[in-house]
């Protein structure tokens, strides 16, 4: 299930920025997606446990303009908003299952947090969240491991899906607009399995 904040700040604490291996200097896959089903550069796109990852740089350097980003660890956020330096940047210290705001999203963003949720009040929590913050006709964006993925993710257990899973636990709100799978190479010379699904949020 979804652990602890120590856990998380022990983790982006004590590890260097490549020493994690959901590490992505560049993380093609979420940014071509985004970029794809992106309306224009005002859209307002939040990063669900952003970590101190690359992808708020890359969205800053294709001109991404209203960005908001979400991590359970403070330690993380810190790291990024020293890099960054950008002002436009809106930062949410939260477990995602706690998460709360005014605002809602044409693109929401998700690549390994949902995985972390392993029973069904978190599963079903989640999916409120999404369908409470996320626009008519907004765009959910998906990465769990795939059904061929590790069991475990930092010494955590962890939830594996198939698209055809994905679908059917958004279905009451949102069509699925894709599905595919990818390998991610960690750090490590090692693959992870990753099924990706794009969703469009239709009620």
């Amino acid at each position: 299930m979804m652990n602890s904040k120590r856990h998380w700040e022990n983790i982006y604490k004590t590890k260097e920025i490549d020493g994690v291996s959901w590490y992505q200097e560049i993380p093609t896959d979420s940014l071509n997606l985004i970029k794809r089903f992106s309306n224009n550069k005002k859209d307002k796109i939040i990063d669900i446990g952003c970590g101190k990852g690359f992808l708020v740089d890359n969205l800053i350097d294709s001109n991404y303009q209203n960005i908001t980003l979400v991590d359970i660890s403070a330690n993380a956020l810190e790291e990024v908003k020293s890099r960054v330096k950008n002002e436009n940047i809106n930062y949410i210290e939260s477990n995602i299952l706690d998460f709360s705001t005014d605002s809602k999203f044409d693109i929401w963003h998700d690549r390994a947090v949902f995985h972390f949720i392993t029973h069904k009040k978190g599963i079903d929590k989640y999916i409120s969240l999404c369908n409470k913050y996320i626009n008519k006709e907004g765009v959910l964006i998906i990465g769990a491991f795939a059904e061929d993925g590790p069991l475990k993710c930092s010494g955590l257990e962890i939830k594996r899906y198939l698209i055809k899973d994905l679908e059917t636990l958004f279905s009451n709100n949102f069509e699925l607009v894709e599905g595919f799978k990818m390998s991610h190479k960690t750090p490590f010379d090692t693959e992870q399995k990753f099924t990706f699904c794009v969703f469009r949020k239709i009620y």
